[in-house]
């Protein structure tokens, strides 16, 4: 048995599907197959029901996976440490973020990151954060840049930035604004008769959302439901309703004549933007070099 045979029954246990898993793999479907008959036959054990759709792990099948996925990310964190060790500037880094963050905050980073490591490949998993909490969790991603994981036991969460939460409005709509230096503020309670436009429940700040209208006593009219951030500013330029959006989407978002931007008024912003990882990895130097980058960059913008 080999690292290529655990890698090859690891993705068909995460595509539940052999064609699927061997299209992943670059391997044709026969190959695949007989990879999988070569370890039932050699353990006299069935890894897979097929009989069902889409196929399953049977009892034997979860615990061959669960320690084939431990194998092989032991085998990547030697693989770090001896390129550590070596002092090689070629490397693999895979970062999980949002993508409206990504947009904004990766390029001008990793072109930095490039002038240390000339070498280095980078993978961008581009999720909301609920699916990028699973991927950290399962090791398919190195680093996580997102709000503090709140398991602080099994990850490190480094703070960057805090990040407020700010209101987006049609340009041509009157609203009533309180001036404060440079910063308007609005009390978010003068909006609950207005169209919202929010992001899922099941993402972080679609729920931050809810909450602060409730705290202000008030159910936000939902005119429009959806999952990423840019598509509700689109919908705001268009004068479809109102929105909340990080600050960091507005300070990239640069001057907008279509959306103004307000302060919610009693709102203190408790939003950290982090890097996390989790303490069962171990970090590789130019990680560490990536976030140092990354939070150099941030102080700057900020």
């Amino acid at each position: 048995m080999n690292f290529n045979q655990l890698k090859y029954i690891v993705a068909v246990a995460d595509e539940k599907n052999i064609s699927r898993a061997a299209q992943k793999l670059y391997i044709s479907q026969p190959s695949l197959s007989q990879c999988i008959r070569s370890i039932e036959e050699e353990y006299s054990i069935k890894l897979f029901d097929r009989s069902k759709s889409p196929i399953t792990l049977t009892y034997a099948g979860e615990v061959f996976v669960e320690w084939a996925r431990n194998v092989l990310f032991s085998s990547e964190q030697l693989r770090q440490k001896m390129f550590d060790i070596s002092k090689q500037k070629s490397f693999k880094l895979v970062i999980g973020i949002t993508p409206y963050r990504s947009t904004y905050v990766l390029p001008p980073v990793i072109a930095q990151l490039k002038l240390k490591y000339p070498d280095c490949y980078v993978v961008v998993e581009e999720y909301p954060t609920t699916i990028l909490h699973k991927l950290l969790e399962e090791h398919k991603i190195d680093i996580l840049i997102d709000t503090p994981h709140p398991d602080t036991i099994s990850y490190t969460s480094i703070p960057l930035v805090r990040e407020d939460i700010i209101l987006g409005v049609p340009s041509d709509w009157k609203v009533s604004v309180k001036n404060c230096g440079n910063d308007k503020f609005v009390k978010l309670s003068d909006f609950k008769e207005y169209p919202f436009i929010l992001l899922s429940e099941e993402q972080l700040l679609g729920k931050l959302a809810r909450d602060l209208c409730f705290k202000d006593g008030f159910k936000p009219i939902v005119a429009l439901e959806c999952h990423n951030i840019e598509t509700a500013y689109s919908m705001v330029k268009a004068k479809n309703g109102v929105t909340f959006v990080p600050e960091m989407f507005v300070r990239f978002q640069g001057d907008d004549k279509y959306v103004n931007y307000y302060r919610i008024e009693g709102y203190e912003p408790d939003r950290q933007f982090c890097v996390v990882y989790s303490n069962e990895r171990y970090l590789p130097e130019a990680a560490k070099d990536f976030i140092e980058i990354l939070r150099n960059y941030l102080i700057k913008k900020n």
